[in-house]
């Protein structure tokens, strides 16, 4: 009995024995194989910021002056040069500005003197309206008109007299029985033979009498004219009125073509006058076109004469510094050359890059170091942005292209020696104005195309004991400086973050806390 309870303990204790070394063994397997971390937790808190970048001395004030235009430079200040209130910055060659001046002094005179010509073509053309004239004409066709059918009603008085005188002539002849075909009353109607004249028809009667009367025809048998009185004088009487009626048919067609020349006239007239007005109306624009070369030509003139005046030099208006120039001796200048000059002492230009501006803000302190002197504390003053090729400095190339820059301004530490275009190194220690909710370490936060997260440790009781293993949080980055990223997810206080692991850690793999 004894020799089987020895047994029975000796096989216990070889179990107890195995389980020790497969539990040693599997700890060592596991901490080769489980991955050990560092974790942190996230915090409340600010993001700080450090940049840096370069600078140049720059004059406090800034002044841009422009060449005047059209001129032919004779000596220009050069770039670094210093120049003192009044003392010359650019000097023009004044024989060429003497001719210019007596160029634009012809000119003016050139404007004015058409200006006064076309002044005279405004006023426009004296004529005679050729409707005068076409009435006067109308007027006279119409008297001739009047005369001839008064001729007529005398002539057709005359041949209804000697009808009513000598019926018996009627029978056989051309007129029997009533007037010839054409030969009317003045009333327009056939005149009868036989009817009773009215007391002017009577004096119509005698009036013809008398023009029959004149007509000579030579009386080829007297006996027969005594015996038939009227033969004689009845064809003498149809041809007057013939003839009278044909004057007044004639005189008719003359009063409607004058009637027609004078509407065509009128219509002439009419268009002339149109004519005339817009050529006025022409001229008169031209007038005001004149006089508004006249006045420009006039204040070149003047100008001109403001830069005899100055002795054709451009001056300083206070102490200053030539910062840029580009004007060559002995070019023609076209207004868009221009001189900067810098004046009210030296102050520090930081330039900044695009990803740090919004991070520098007026009040912030920086650390600047000029070439080789000590690191001196400046706060910046402003910030804005500067549109040029050399905005840092004098030295740069004036013909690069321009681009938008970025900078800071401060002035100039005390018992500091500088000249312009001096360079300097910055940098700049700052919080961020907004304190975040949850800060994580850059070193946690884990970005993919699918968007940002980190790993946390996350705890499970089985029977081996506790496992540990990583868990996978989404996060929405706000915000990063050189340590720090500012993100919103749902991570809690007491979240542990795997912040550092010592090889590649993802999802569901098993970790443990390195002690």
């Amino acid at each position: 009995m004894e020799i089987k309870t020895k047994r029975a303990v000796r096989i216990l204790a070889v179990f107890l024995i195995l389980m020790v070394l497969f539990t040693i063994l599997s700890r060592a397997a596991a901490s080769v194989l489980v991955a050990q971390v560092q974790a942190g937790k996230p915090g409340r808190g600010k993001l700080s910021y450090t940049c840096s970048g370069e600078g140049s001395v720059v004059p406090v004030q800034e002044n841009l002056v422009f060449l005047w235009p059209g001129q032919q430079v004779e000596w220009a200040a050069d770039v670094g040069s210093t120049v003192k209130s009044g003392d010359c910055l650019v000097q023009f060659r004044m024989e060429y500005l003497q001719q210019a001046i007596e160029g634009k002094q012809a000119e003016l005179t050139q404007l004015e003197l058409q200006a006064q010509q076309q002044q005279v073509s405004a006023r426009g053309n004296a004529r005679v309206p050729s409707a005068e004239r076409a009435q006067q004409a109308l007027a006279d066709a119409r008297r001739k008109l009047q005369d001839a059918r008064q001729k007529e009603a005398d002539a057709q008085a005359a041949y209804d007299q000697f009808q009513t005188a000598y019926p018996q002539q009627q029978s056989g002849e051309q007129f029997a029985g009533e007037a010839p075909s054409g030969l009317l009353a003045p009333g327009g109607q056939p005149a009868e033979a036989g009817a009773s004249m009215s007391g002017g028809q009577a004096a119509a009667a005698e009036s013809a009498s008398g023009i029959a009367g004149n007509i000579q025809e030579p009386v080829e048998d007297e006996n027969a004219a005594v015996q038939n009185p009227g033969s004689s004088r009845q064809p003498e009487l149809e041809n007057a009125l013939r003839e009278a009626h044909a004057n007044v048919e004639a005189a008719q067609q003359s009063v409607i073509q004058a009637q027609n020349e004078y509407n065509f006239a009128l219509k002439e007239d009419a268009a002339q006058d149109a004519n005339e007005a817009n050529a006025v109306q022409s001229a008169q624009l031209g007038v005001q076109a004149l006089n508004v070369q006249v006045d420009t030509a006039r204040k070149a003139l003047e100008l001109l004469l403001s830069y005899q005046d100055a002795g054709g030099k451009i001056c300083a208006k206070q102490d200053c510094i030539v910062l840029e120039s580009g004007i060559q001796a002995g070019t023609f200048t076209t207004g868009a050359e221009v001189l900067v000059t810098g004046s009210g002492g030296w102050r520090l230009r930081g330039r900044v890059s695009e990803q740090d501006r919004e991070k520098l803000k007026s009040g912030v302190e920086a650390e600047v170091r000029l070439g080789a002197g000590r690191k001196k504390t400046v706060r910046i003053e402003s910030t804005g942005v500067e549109r040029g090729s050399n905005a840092g400095g004098s030295g740069e190339n004036p013909n690069a292209p321009q681009q938008l820059l970025y900078c800071w301004y401060a002035a100039l530490p005390e018992n500091t020696r500088a000249d312009s275009g001096d360079s300097f190194e910055w940098t700049v220690k700052a919080n961020s104005e907004k304190e975040y909710e949850q800060l994580i370490p850059l070193s946690a936060l884990r970005e993919e195309m699918g968007g940002a997260y980190c790993l946390i440790i996350s705890e499970e009781e089985t029977m081996l004991g506790v496992v540990q293993t990583a868990k996978r949080i989404p996060v929405a980055v706000l915000e990063k400086d050189s340590e720090n990223a500012a993100v919103e997810s749902t991570l809690k206080d007491t979240d542990r973050v795997i912040v550092l692991s010592e090889k590649y850690v993802q999802e569901g793999d098993r970790v443990r806390i390195k002690p």
